[in-house]
């Protein structure tokens, strides 16, 4: 790994320790993956108590499927989520703060910069989401005696995939925006687009957005992770365009 690469990575973990964001996000993840089955587990009770005084329902008994779904909407709702809402800014607000300065003129290359930023939150992320997996892996096999139709294991992988994915973006809007609330405004266009190309079920085996969305089917056996090797593969694909353009647009930028 080239040497400054490296002192960029560290620089940008050591203010994610001083800032308290390591411990922020410690915490969410932890909170996603014992959440999960937790809830799925009670959930039964939690809807008998929300029904009118002696209505009687059959609710069906949770199943570790349960507990997956929610793994799956907690991890973007709240681990990627919290990722994204600390990080908005990660190049536009250094710009702004003028902070880099001293260190480019020092010879800091500018794609170390970049690359520096964007390894951080691939290490935050990876870190974050596999702790909150093992948690919620334990939960769920503490809880429930049952196991999934399909493969958990490659159902995670797309999730962290697409959020790699999703994160390589939140360069890309960073390094074109002017503040972090710009650039959370791209991130929800993007958002917005990818929800969109979701319509359109002949593209779904080409959609690298439906590794965040197809999870339960795979999971569940109703659809084959096989079948959707060319959305994996435009994921990294794009993945590794938009980390060429983050680094490209803020070349160019002006300091």
């Amino acid at each position: 790994m080239p040497r400054q690469l490296v002192i960029q990575l560290k620089k940008e973990l050591f203010e994610s320790a001083r800032k308290k964001r390591l411990l922020i996000l410690a915490i969410v993840f932890m909170a996603a993956g014992i959440m999960s089955p937790t809830l799925a587990k009670l959930m039964p009770e939690i809807m008998k108590t929300a029904l009118p005084e002696g209505m009687n329902v059959q609710l069906p008994a949770p199943t570790s499927v349960d507990a997956w779904t929610q793994f799956f909407k907690n991890s973007l709702q709240f681990g990627l989520l919290a990722l994204v809402l600390l990080y908005a800014d990660t190049l536009c607000g250094e710009v702004t703060a003028g902070t880099l300065i001293n260190l480019l003129t020092k010879g800091l290359d500018r794609r170390w910069v970049v690359l520096g930023k964007a390894l951080q939150l691939f290490l935050l992320w990876t870190a974050g989401f596999w702790l909150s997996f093992a948690v919620s892996w334990g939960y769920t096999r503490y809880f429930f005696d049952d196991a999934p139709a399909g493969s958990l294991f490659f159902s995670c992988l797309a999730l962290w995939l697409y959020g790699c994915l999703f994160l390589s973006f939140l360069m890309t809007a960073s390094a074109i925006a002017v503040s972090g609330l710009q650039s959370l405004l791209l991130m929800a266009l993007l958002l917005g687009l990818t929800m969109l190309l979701g319509i359109f079920k002949r593209i779904q085996r080409f959609d690298p957005f439906t590794l965040g969305s197809r999870n339960l089917e795979w999971l569940t056996g109703s659809a084959q992770l096989a079948d959707s090797w060319p959305a994996f593969v435009l994921a990294l694909v794009l993945l590794g365009g938009a980390l060429v353009s983050a680094v490209m647009l803020f070349q160019r930028r002006l300091l």
